[in-house]
């Protein structure tokens, strides 16, 4: 089937000016000054797209995309610290930074899709084999770190990127170079191996992920990745870790549908990922009995709790497909929002807007004038909901996060959790919620055995329900938790007694919910 891929249009008249001599371009490159990234970006962003209006044979259009993206991933590391570790909503300088690390990444995409097509277009393709493994495997790894660079960001994936991530796949399986190696940084990759890792990192509910979690899964897939496997789509009683990847669409993959009436057999693969699965609850178990990371070929962060809990989330993700236990409804209505556990404890106890709080929080806020804000909940189930709204009507805000939610005419505030993210306009932010418990009663709590200068911390005291047999818990900050850890919990503003810390329920990147036991 013939390439249809988006590129710039080329410029009828030669542009003398475009640097087109591969040694000469690499001098060039070698003198630019990096020290500014923001200028340096946008010279290298328009020589670029000049060069891709150019008409350059494929095998020196190679050499010199070759020596542009050498200098783009060396420039990469630096401009996703300006936008990764960041909440929402994003400085217009961090927002700008992420905005031509993907205007960068596009345009050297684009150039590596040019070749495909000449090499399509090519009357004789005899000895070329190696430019169109490398232009393939060059086009989808740009096009993959465009996404992971939305995802980073929480912005939608482009209009028409997994269609033409699909186009590159099938066309390598066409010309029967998929699996065909190219050294890539430090590793040897291919068509194939890049394939799945795209496809792995969008079922990995990277809209759900913590400012930092997408390179760590990245870096995951860059040594795991190949354990997937690729195969033709086959009719299965057991769904359990098999991922279908429609080819003719611009979709990413997705759990195969236990209705198979939309699978095209002719088209649609299969992603297997059982034997990832294995290697990943391999990983966790010894990770748990206190094997190094290293001896597993594993980052030295990969002992840490946050990412062992990482790690546990994408078992699911990878392993079986996540079942909704409640249907969502299309619903138009607002309802009163405030993010943050030392927020929702301001409010629970009736302080009224601008009044200082005398508290102190794990992570330092600036502001202490705590507010809420309405906002557009655009649908519902009976475990959460969709909401849409500014950034004016709240402070800054990641999957994780703590949110009170207060429907129009309630007196009470229900807990609930930001679950994903999602920012497709600069001032403008979609966000999923579930909730946790219908109340709460703002506590403090702070370890029995501290220093001096340890002072209480804002905490949630969430009630028993019995007819989910769920005990009464807390929510705290992180590092609040540990096994049978003694604690002071005060209730009240009064009552101080001691608790112990049993089990822990949860640990997101803003809090830490635990059973515990009194006395």
């Amino acid at each position: 089937m013939p390439l249809t891929l988006s590129v710039p249009a080329p410029n009828p008249v030669e542009d003398l000016t475009v640097e087109t001599r591969p040694k000469q371009l690499k001098e060039w490159l070698d003198d630019l000054p990096l020290t500014n990234l923001t200028d340096v970006c946008r010279t290298l962003d328009d020589e670029i797209s000049a060069l891709n209006q150019q008409k350059v044979v494929m095998e020196k259009r190679l050499k010199l995309l070759e020596l542009y993206r050498s200098v783009i991933f060396k420039l990469l590391p630096a401009m996703e610290d300006q936008y990764v570790a960041t909440r929402l909503p994003q400085p217009g300088k961090n927002r700008q930074m992420a905005e031509q690390a993907r205007q960068l990444l596009m345009e050297l995409a684009n150039g590596y899709k040019i070749i495909l097509l000449d090499y399509q277009n090519a009357r004789i393709t005899l000895g070329k084999g190696k430019i169109a493994v490398a232009a393939a495997q060059r086009a989808m790894s740009a096009l993959s770190r465009i996404l992971m660079t939305c995802y980073q960001t929480y912005a939608p994936a482009p209009s028409g990127i997994w269609f033409e991530i699909h186009q590159i796949f099938r066309f390598a399986i066409e010309q029967d170079i998929a699996n065909e190696t190219i050294a890539d940084e430090e590793r040897e990759s291919s068509v194939n191996l890049v394939y799945k890792q795209t496809l792995l990192l969008a079922l990995s509910n990277p809209y759900h992920l913590s400012p930092g979690e997408v390179a760590f899964i990245q870096d995951y897939l860059a040594v795991f990745g190949g354990l997937a496997q690729l195969q033709a789509f086959a009719p299965t009683g057991n769904p359990i870790g098999l991922f279908l990847a429609q080819t003719h669409s611009d979709k990413p993959p997705k759990p195969l549908p236990q209705d198979l009436y939309e699978v095209d057999n002719r088209s649609d693969i299969l992603l297997n990922t059982l034997e990832l699965a294995h290697a990943l609850h391999h990983h966790i178990e010894k990770l748990n009995s206190g094997e190094l990371p290293k001896n597993m070929n594993l980052p030295d962060v990969a002992r840490e709790a946050n990412h062992r809990d990482l790690l546990k989330r994408l078992l699911k993700s990878w392993s079986a497909a996540p079942k909704r236990v409640f249907n969502r409804a299309q619903n138009i209505s607002s309802t009163q929002v405030c993010i943050g556990l030392p927020s929702l404890h301001h409010f629970l106890g009736g302080r009224e807007f601008g009044e200082s709080s005398d508290l102190s929080f794990v992570q330092p806020i600036e502001d202490q004038r705590f507010i809420s804000g309405k906002w557009l909940v655009i649908n519902e189930s009976a475990g959460g909901l969709a909401l849409s709204g500014t950034f004016e009507t709240l402070p800054q805000i990641r999957p994780g996060d703590v949110i009170g939610l207060k429907a129009d005419g309630a007196n009470e505030w229900n807990v609930g959790a930001v679950r994903w993210v999602k920012s497709g306009k600069a001032d403008h932010l979609e966000i999923g919620t579930q909730l946790v418990a219908p109340k709460a009663d703002p506590a403090r709590i702070k370890p029995s055995i501290a220093s001096p200068a340890e002072t209480f911390q804002a905490a949630l005291l969430l009630p028993e329900i019995l007819l989910l047999k769920q005990p009464e818990t807390l929510i705290a900050p992180r590092g609040t938790f540990g096994p049978q850890r003694e604690l002071l919990l005060e209730l009240d503003g009064n009552t101080t007694q001691t608790v112990r810390s049993v089990k822990l329920v949860e640990q997101t990147a803003g809090y830490e919910r635990f059973e515990f036991s009194r006395g």
